[in-house]
């Protein structure tokens, strides 16, 4: 069985989306009005990925925020990790 993964330019937008809409479920994506890409999971959880690359999330406990040279969604593990070239940030879905 082959692990699904599947790397994504974080300033491709229609991308972005496509693997949000996946990752968290497509009623749970907005777009805003900034061009920001957010996923809302239940509570204050969420993935936003700005136009220019940047990445928010929050989770109780768990926050990250900053630039991605590229994103990696693994869809079998409910995993997208946020890379960049000095580490690796992984956001699993609640």
């Amino acid at each position: 069985m082959t692990a699904d993964k599947t790397t994504v330019d974080p300033t491709d937008t229609e991308a972005v989306r496509d693997h949000l809409e996946r990752f968290a479920g497509a009623d749970a994506v907005t777009e805003r009005s900034d061009g920001a890409v957010v996923a809302d999971f239940r509570g204050v959880t969420h993935v936003t990925i700005h136009p220019d690359g940047r990445v928010e999330t929050g989770m109780p406990l768990h926050e990250f925020a900053g630039r991605a040279d590229r994103l990696v969604f693994d869809h079998d593990a409910g995993e997208l990790h946020v890379e960049r070239d000095d580490g690796r940030y992984t956001f699993r879905r609640p």
